[in-house]
Protein backbone atom coordinates (compact mmCIF):
# COMPACT_ATOMS: atom_id res chain seq x y z
CA UNK A 1 0.00 0.00 0.00
CA UNK A 2 1.68 3.24 -1.05
CA UNK A 3 1.54 6.15 1.07
CA UNK A 4 0.15 8.47 -1.67
CA UNK A 5 -2.03 8.09 -4.30
CA UNK A 6 -1.88 11.21 -6.83
CA UNK A 7 -5.03 11.61 -8.97
CA UNK A 8 -5.10 13.88 -11.53
CA UNK A 9 -8.51 14.79 -13.22
CA UNK A 10 -7.62 15.55 -16.74
CA UNK A 11 -9.77 16.69 -19.57
CA UNK A 12 -8.07 18.26 -22.80
CA UNK A 13 -4.89 18.55 -20.90
CA UNK A 14 -2.69 18.10 -23.88
CA UNK A 15 -0.31 21.20 -23.25
CA UNK A 16 0.34 20.32 -19.69
CA UNK A 17 -0.09 16.59 -18.60
CA UNK A 18 3.29 15.67 -19.46
CA UNK A 19 5.23 18.49 -17.49
CA UNK A 20 2.77 17.50 -14.36
CA UNK A 21 3.64 13.80 -14.79
CA UNK A 22 7.27 14.53 -15.20
CA UNK A 23 7.03 16.48 -12.28
CA UNK A 24 5.51 13.29 -9.91
CA UNK A 25 8.47 11.36 -12.00
CA UNK A 26 10.99 13.57 -10.30
CA UNK A 27 10.14 13.28 -6.63
CA UNK A 28 12.39 12.85 -3.76
CA UNK A 29 9.79 10.71 -2.18
CA UNK A 30 8.83 7.32 -4.32
CA UNK A 31 6.34 5.95 -2.38
CA UNK A 32 3.03 6.76 -4.08
CA UNK A 33 0.83 5.97 -6.92
CA UNK A 34 -0.47 7.96 -9.89
CA UNK A 35 -4.09 7.73 -11.21
CA UNK A 36 -4.91 9.69 -14.44
CA UNK A 37 -8.52 10.61 -14.82
CA UNK A 38 -9.41 11.14 -18.35
CA UNK A 39 -12.84 12.91 -18.26
CA UNK A 40 -14.23 14.11 -21.89
CA UNK A 41 -11.31 13.95 -23.16
CA UNK A 42 -11.30 14.79 -27.29
CA UNK A 43 -7.77 15.83 -27.83
CA UNK A 44 -4.25 13.50 -27.31
CA UNK A 45 -4.53 14.03 -23.19
CA UNK A 46 -5.40 9.86 -23.08
CA UNK A 47 -1.92 9.16 -25.33
CA UNK A 48 0.36 11.29 -23.45
CA UNK A 49 -0.50 9.68 -20.50
CA UNK A 50 -0.40 6.28 -21.59
CA UNK A 51 3.49 6.47 -22.08
CA UNK A 52 3.97 7.19 -18.83
CA UNK A 53 5.65 4.17 -16.65
CA UNK A 54 3.78 3.43 -13.45
CA UNK A 55 0.77 5.58 -14.20
CA UNK A 56 -2.80 4.37 -14.21
CA UNK A 57 -5.22 5.51 -17.10
CA UNK A 58 -9.07 5.84 -16.09
CA UNK A 59 -11.20 7.20 -19.22
CA UNK A 60 -14.59 8.09 -19.16
CA UNK A 61 -16.85 10.01 -21.73
CA UNK A 62 -18.46 12.99 -19.26
CA UNK A 63 -16.08 16.03 -18.63
CA UNK A 64 -16.48 16.03 -14.94
CA UNK A 65 -13.82 16.90 -12.29
CA UNK A 66 -15.71 16.08 -9.47
CA UNK A 67 -16.55 12.46 -10.76
CA UNK A 68 -13.50 12.49 -12.20
CA UNK A 69 -11.99 12.75 -8.68
CA UNK A 70 -14.28 10.51 -7.05
CA UNK A 71 -13.29 7.65 -9.58
CA UNK A 72 -9.80 8.16 -9.37
CA UNK A 73 -10.21 8.11 -5.66
CA UNK A 74 -12.27 4.54 -5.70
CA UNK A 75 -9.18 3.18 -7.54
CA UNK A 76 -6.37 4.19 -5.14
CA UNK A 77 -4.83 2.30 -2.95
CA UNK A 78 -2.89 4.74 -0.88
CA UNK A 79 -3.46 6.03 3.00
CA UNK A 80 -3.57 10.26 1.68
CA UNK A 81 -5.40 11.05 -1.82
CA UNK A 82 -3.41 14.12 -3.17
CA UNK A 83 -5.69 15.60 -5.67
CA UNK A 84 -3.86 17.51 -8.28
CA UNK A 85 -4.34 19.76 -11.29
CA UNK A 86 -3.21 18.63 -14.82
CA UNK A 87 -2.05 21.92 -15.47
CA UNK A 88 0.20 22.36 -12.42
CA UNK A 89 3.82 20.84 -11.20
CA UNK A 90 5.36 19.85 -8.08
CA UNK A 91 8.75 20.59 -6.67
CA UNK A 92 11.00 17.65 -6.27
CA UNK A 93 10.57 17.82 -2.38
CA UNK A 94 6.81 18.38 -2.63
CA UNK A 95 5.51 14.67 -1.39
CA UNK A 96 8.76 14.61 0.88
CA UNK A 97 6.95 17.92 3.05
CA UNK A 98 3.10 17.00 2.68
CA UNK A 99 4.62 13.47 4.11
CA UNK A 100 6.28 15.21 6.92
CA UNK A 101 3.97 17.86 7.38
CA UNK A 102 0.50 16.44 6.72
CA UNK A 103 0.27 14.79 10.35
CA UNK A 104 -2.50 13.14 12.15
CA UNK A 105 -3.85 16.81 13.42
CA UNK A 106 -4.99 17.47 10.11
CA UNK A 107 -7.93 16.71 8.05
CA UNK A 108 -6.86 18.70 5.08
CA UNK A 109 -4.11 20.77 3.01
CA UNK A 110 -3.20 22.48 0.13
CA UNK A 111 0.23 23.96 -0.86
CA UNK A 112 1.13 27.27 -1.96
CA UNK A 113 1.81 27.91 -5.43
CA UNK A 114 3.60 30.31 -8.01
CA UNK A 115 2.47 31.45 -11.49
CA UNK A 116 4.27 29.90 -14.23
CA UNK A 117 4.31 32.92 -16.06
CA UNK A 118 6.55 35.35 -13.70
CA UNK A 119 4.90 38.89 -13.98
CA UNK A 120 4.02 42.04 -10.92
CA UNK A 121 0.46 40.90 -11.72
CA UNK A 122 0.77 37.31 -11.78
CA UNK A 123 3.10 37.48 -8.59
CA UNK A 124 0.23 40.03 -6.61
CA UNK A 125 -2.50 37.56 -7.44
CA UNK A 126 -0.74 34.22 -6.04
CA UNK A 127 0.71 36.28 -3.27
CA UNK A 128 -2.67 37.35 -2.15
CA UNK A 129 -4.00 33.81 -2.41
CA UNK A 130 -0.63 32.21 -0.33
CA UNK A 131 -1.31 34.98 2.09
CA UNK A 132 -4.58 33.55 3.17
CA UNK A 133 -4.28 29.89 2.64
CA UNK A 134 -0.84 29.92 5.11
CA UNK A 135 -2.40 32.07 7.48
CA UNK A 136 -5.31 30.13 8.57
CA UNK A 137 -7.78 33.24 6.75
CA UNK A 138 -9.46 30.77 3.80
CA UNK A 139 -8.96 27.01 4.10
CA UNK A 140 -9.03 26.39 0.41
CA UNK A 141 -7.26 24.90 -2.64
CA UNK A 142 -3.72 26.35 -4.44
CA UNK A 143 -4.48 23.65 -7.46
CA UNK A 144 -2.96 20.48 -4.47
CA UNK A 145 -5.59 19.41 -1.78
CA UNK A 146 -4.47 16.45 0.33
CA UNK A 147 -6.67 14.47 2.88
CA UNK A 148 -7.04 10.77 3.95
CA UNK A 149 -8.77 7.93 1.82
CA UNK A 150 -10.63 7.48 5.21
CA UNK A 151 -11.88 10.43 5.58
CA UNK A 152 -12.74 11.09 1.74
CA UNK A 153 -14.98 7.93 2.09
CA UNK A 154 -16.58 8.97 4.96
CA UNK A 155 -18.03 12.33 3.46
CA UNK A 156 -18.72 10.20 0.29
CA UNK A 157 -16.16 12.11 -1.40
CA UNK A 158 -16.76 15.33 -3.98
CA UNK A 159 -20.46 16.31 -4.52
CA UNK A 160 -20.28 15.45 -8.45
CA UNK A 161 -23.23 18.18 -8.98
CA UNK A 162 -20.48 20.57 -8.30
CA UNK A 163 -17.76 21.89 -10.30
CA UNK A 164 -17.14 24.92 -9.28
CA UNK A 165 -15.67 25.37 -5.51
CA UNK A 166 -16.01 21.87 -4.91
CA UNK A 167 -12.62 21.61 -3.65
CA UNK A 168 -14.17 23.96 -0.88
CA UNK A 169 -17.35 22.18 -0.58
CA UNK A 170 -15.10 19.38 0.21
CA UNK A 171 -13.19 20.96 2.66
CA UNK A 172 -16.08 21.90 4.84
CA UNK A 173 -17.19 18.16 4.54
CA UNK A 174 -13.86 17.12 6.02
CA UNK A 175 -13.47 19.61 8.54
CA UNK A 176 -17.20 18.89 10.09
CA UNK A 177 -16.31 15.13 9.98
CA UNK A 178 -12.98 15.39 11.73
CA UNK A 179 -12.93 18.27 13.92
CA UNK A 180 -9.22 18.59 12.82
CA UNK A 181 -6.49 21.60 11.32
CA UNK A 182 -6.02 22.75 8.04
CA UNK A 183 -2.50 23.33 6.22
CA UNK A 184 -0.77 24.98 4.31
CA UNK A 185 2.48 23.04 2.97
CA UNK A 186 5.61 24.78 2.54
CA UNK A 187 6.19 24.02 -1.00
CA UNK A 188 4.88 26.49 -3.73
CA UNK A 189 2.99 24.32 -6.73
CA UNK A 190 3.88 25.95 -10.10
CA UNK A 191 -0.09 26.52 -11.79
CA UNK A 192 -0.87 27.66 -15.06
CA UNK A 193 -1.80 31.69 -15.49
CA UNK A 194 -3.75 30.37 -18.26
CA UNK A 195 -7.32 31.77 -17.20
CA UNK A 196 -5.98 35.02 -16.10
CA UNK A 197 -4.63 35.84 -19.03
CA UNK A 198 -7.51 35.20 -21.10
CA UNK A 199 -9.56 36.60 -18.08
CA UNK A 200 -7.59 39.63 -16.84
CA UNK A 201 -7.45 39.71 -13.14
CA UNK A 202 -10.81 41.99 -13.38
CA UNK A 203 -12.85 39.32 -14.69
CA UNK A 204 -11.23 36.43 -12.50
CA UNK A 205 -12.04 38.51 -9.63
CA UNK A 206 -15.34 38.93 -10.65
CA UNK A 207 -16.01 35.45 -11.25
CA UNK A 208 -14.77 34.13 -8.02
CA UNK A 209 -16.72 37.03 -5.97
CA UNK A 210 -20.19 35.85 -7.77
CA UNK A 211 -19.14 32.08 -7.04
CA UNK A 212 -18.22 33.13 -3.44
CA UNK A 213 -22.01 34.76 -2.95
CA UNK A 214 -23.58 31.87 -4.91
CA UNK A 215 -22.14 29.54 -2.31
CA UNK A 216 -23.84 31.36 0.45
CA UNK A 217 -26.84 32.98 -0.97
CA UNK A 218 -27.30 30.51 -4.24
CA UNK A 219 -27.00 27.12 -5.65
CA UNK A 220 -23.39 26.41 -6.79
CA UNK A 221 -24.52 23.64 -8.64
CA UNK A 222 -25.70 25.92 -11.90
CA UNK A 223 -22.18 27.07 -11.98
CA UNK A 224 -19.72 26.28 -14.91
CA UNK A 225 -16.17 27.04 -16.10
CA UNK A 226 -15.33 28.29 -19.18
CA UNK A 227 -13.13 26.04 -20.42
CA UNK A 228 -9.49 27.58 -21.49
CA UNK A 229 -7.00 25.17 -23.12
Amino acid sequence: MPTFSVVIPACNEEKYIEATLNSLKQQEFRDYETIVVCNGCTDNTETIAKKQENTQIISFKEANVSKARNIGASKANGKVLLFLDADSTLETDALSKINEQFTDNHYAATTKSKPSTPSLKFNLAVGLKNFYLSTGLYEGCSGALICRREDFDKVNGYDSDIIVKEHRKLIIKLKRATQKEFTCIDTPLTTSMRRYQQWGLSKSALFWTKQWLKNYLGDLKKSEYEKIR
